[in-house]
């Protein structure tokens, strides 16, 4: 199974389904800021992934997953300079 990075951001309104969203997103990748992970799916693991969004987010939250090609997740780059597809991290969902 191909797998992809994904950036993965929301704004929830509520606190609890705010650390709910956070705790769930912690299980698919790695926060790089606040409201913003880095997740490598496949599109089975993007499916479940928005499954479990829809059950504990509300219609008044937000939700943006922008997928990459492997080629722009390559030219993407932090401020310590790793690159994302430098020993890119894998996670797995239990």
């Amino acid at each position: 199974m191909t797998k992809a990075w994904h950036v993965v951001t929301y704004d929830v309104r509520d606190d609890r389904r705010l650390r709910m969203v956070a705790r769930l997103l912690e299980g698919y990748g790695e926060r790089i800021q606040y409201s913003v992970f880095r997740c490598r799916l496949s599109r089975r693991d993007l499916s479940r992934l928005r499954w479990e969004l829809v059950l504990v987010m509300a219609p008044e939250d937000n939700l943006l997953i922008i997928p990459l090609c492997e080629r722009c997740g390559g030219n993407v780059s932090e401020s310590n300079g790793r690159n994302w597809n430098d020993a890119a991290p894998t996670y797995r969902i239990v």
